[in-house]
């Protein structure tokens, strides 16, 4: 028996293809009635729509992120660049729209959004606006952001596991005494780090000081130095969320002469131009961002060609890179 194809469901109800193919995508572009005859039809002859091969050439995606998002050209911006070079090589068009704020209180759509096959969300914004997408039915993939109560595919770092990874490479090297930075309120990323970091301190029973735990910071240089002014004694070493607060840490410390790692290690979350610009390099746990950004195009992928299976979150191991911002005080 010939394989059925959508032309084959145009022919029988007499209708164009195109109708056949926005039906089966539930686009807005076709009526109700005529989505309830294609599926019936299509089921009627046979027509195996879940699971349907894509014409990539044809695609068109969009990408929606914050205005602070794209403007972390050091982290985002490099998985913005993997997706536009995975899309590249798939022929995939691909655009990118800063979301504007006021759409967050509107929570309107963008009009021309069923012009799109495909939809990536990059980290957090605001899960109402981002449930109105989902809502679209248009295939939809959420980057480095979660929230339970999002039903959407998800690119994500396995956040706990890497803290918890960073904290154990410290131990191995003789620190006990270690400390937190992170606005663990910004984004589920960070809390998730707290989370790990809170228990790799419980695992290996290193004190909990609560004067070297940072979880409430506006990330910018002023912020945090007037923080770590306030703190009488510092611990032997600090875990920062991300690497923009690492770099800016390690600037203070050396400004009130702290040699680093000698008097103080640093370790964190994130390889970008910070933790490379750094003196010394600082340590990290990082995930890898080329292979995230082509991660989440063939998920979405997979989602346009099987619509109906079940959601997936997929969680990338970060690696840890041995940098010179900790030294092996066991030695000492």
């Amino acid at each position: 028996m010939n394989k059925v194809t959508m032309q084959d469901i145009a022919d029988y109800l007499n209708i164009s293809k195109n109708s056949v193919s926005q039906a089966l995508r539930n686009k807005n572009g076709v009526s109700q009635q005529t989505k309830n005859a294609v599926l019936q039809a299509a089921k009627l002859l046979g027509y195996n729509y879940s699971e349907r091969k894509v014409k990539k050439s044809s695609l068109k995606f969009i990408l929606f992120a914050t205005n602070f998002a794209l403007s972390q050209t050091s982290f985002f911006g490099e998985l913005v660049s993997s997706i536009q070079s995975k899309c590249m090589k798939e022929n995939i068009e691909l655009t990118i729209q800063e979301i504007d704020p006021i759409l967050f209180e509107t929570l309107e759509i963008p009009n021309d959004l069923n012009n799109y096959d495909g939809v990536l969300i990059l980290s957090h914004s605001n899960n109402e606006w981002i449930r109105r997408i989902i809502d679209t039915n248009i295939p939809t993939v959420i980057v480095d952001h979660h929230d339970p109560t999002l039903l959407s595919d998800t690119i994500l770092t396995k956040n706990t596991d890497g803290a918890f990874s960073a904290i154990s490479l410290l131990v191995e090297n003789g620190y006990k005494n270690i400390g937190f930075i992170g606005d663990i309120s910004f984004s589920p990323s960070y809390s998730e780090r707290y989370r790990g970091y809170k228990r790799a301190i419980d695992h290996f029973e290193l004190p909990f000081e609560k004067e070297n735990i940072i979880t409430e910071i506006e990330e910018s240089q002023g912020a945090l130095f007037t923080k770590l002014n306030q703190i009488d004694d510092m611990p032997e070493a600090w875990f920062c969320v991300n690497s923009g607060l690492a770099f800016m840490l390690n600037s203070f410390l050396q400004s009130r002469e702290f040699n680093i790692p000698e008097d103080i290690g640093i370790i964190c979350f994130d390889d970008t131009e910070f933790t490379r610009m750094a003196q010394p390099k600082i340590t990290n746990v990082a995930t890898n961002l080329e292979f995230m950004g082509a991660l989440s195009i063939s998920t979405l992928l997979e989602r346009i060609e099987k619509p109906n299976q079940p959601f997936i979150h997929k969680q990338i191991v970060p690696t840890i890179n041995v940098n010179e911002s900790i030294r092996n005080r066991k030695s000492i």
